[in-house]
């Protein structure tokens, strides 16, 4: 059984990073209309189930036959980068930002141009490093708000996460990420040693 108190510590944990990114506020409706959209990485494997007629990606599928289960998963490489590119160059994206953002899987902060209060609702696209880019497009709660300079604000977000896929790119960016910084501080700490 898994150790409540180390589920906790994982969720919360945090690292700093410059992402392209963009937030803009949400009605109420707008909100509650959003929460029931799902992905579209869990609508990839809808179609898939009812093309084939079964969960190509379930264990029983893949120990069955694995020239389909690798077949599929070489297809869905090569959708996901197509979707990758495409969003890359959807003039939608052009005005994402790159930002200064403290990331968890349960949420961010950063600072933002928007009038935010507490408890708003709050639309953020995120462009996560990687190859192909994903770009998440997550809604959630504006937890707090602390005022800065020249009229913006440093908000704490919770994302509500509307499939799995959202939360394990998230989960896996930032233990990537932390792994990275990880390595070039004990990179550094030897360079230093050795001088």
């Amino acid at each position: 059984m898994a150790d409540k108190n180390n589920d906790n510590r994982r969720q919360d944990f945090r690292v700093d990073d410059m992402i392209p990114m963009r937030d803009a506020p949400m009605s109420i409706e707008e909100y509650e209309s959003k929460k029931i959209h799902v992905g579209i990485r869990s609508r990839q494997g809808s179609m898939l189930r009812d093309m084939l007629g079964q969960d190509v990606f379930s264990e029983n599928s893949m120990a069955a036959n694995t020239d389909m289960a690798k077949a599929v998963e070489a297809l869905d490489a090569k959708l996901n980068y197509l979707i990758g590119v495409n969003m890359l160059n959807d003039a939608n994206r052009s005005n994402l930002q790159d930002r200064p953002v403290n990331l968890s899987v349960t949420g961010a902060s950063f600072v933002s141009e928007g009038v935010y209060k507490e408890g708003d609702p709050i639309e953020v696209t995120l462009m996560l490093p990687a190859f192909p880019p994903t770009v998440l497009d997550l809604i959630g709660d504006v937890m707090w708000v602390k005022p800065k300079s020249k009229g913006r604000l440093l908000i704490g977000v919770r994302f509500f996460y509307r499939c799995e896929e959202e939360e394990d790119a998230i989960s896996k960016y930032v233990f990537k990420r932390d792994r990275e910084v990880i390595r070039l501080k004990n990179r550094q700490e030897e360079e230093a040693d050795s001088a």
